[in-house]
């Protein structure tokens, strides 16, 4: 496959999981009842859009200019890419699910779809050889990774006596 069709092959298997990430998300946020949980689905599915976005930009870029196109607003950050994410054990979940079940499924399901995120864009980020995607890749990276962290310290705290975080 040549490095187009690769780069291009990476951006359509991304804009795939941020669309099946809002798409996740808007549904949990209809479907859980607890009111924080409600607006943590709805700003993760916000930050899912402006991520598709984002991506279709560079879908764009590529098809017509052939090359990664600096976005605005995208502050450089870093990425540990040498990291990586891992979810907390299904099983051992299912032993614990009690009343705030819908909440802790919402919350599992959002915690594969980031983990999967953080993989694809560390991975892009380590292949591409344009800075400028390499840039764009490690922004996203460090989104999933945020994403991540708030999701399991709500996972957490759901499976402690506290409530959302």
């Amino acid at each position: 496959m040549a490095r187009d069709d690769q780069v291009l092959a990476a951006l359509g298997r991304a804009l795939k999981l941020e669309q099946d990430g809002y798409a996740f998300y808007t549904q949990a946020a209809e479907r859980v009842k607890d009111t924080t949980c409600k607006k943590t689905m709805l700003s993760l599915a916000d930050d899912e859009k402006i991520h598709e976005a984002m991506i279709v930009r560079q879908l764009e870029a590529m098809s017509e200019e052939g090359d990664f196109v600096v976005l605005p607003n995208i502050e450089p950050v870093h990425a540990d890419l040498a990291a990586a994410i891992l979810p907390p054990d299904p099983a051992k979940v299912a032993e614990r699910v009690g009343e705030h079940s819908d909440e802790l499924d919402a919350l599992l399901v959002a915690i594969e779809i980031e983990v999967r995120s953080y993989d694809l864009y560390r991975q892009a980020a380590l292949e591409t050889e344009s800075p400028t995607g390499r840039e764009m890749y490690q922004w996203l990276a460090a989104a999933e990774m945020t994403h991540f962290n708030l999701l399991m310290s709500n996972y957490e705290a759901l499976n402690t006596p506290s409530r959302w975080v």
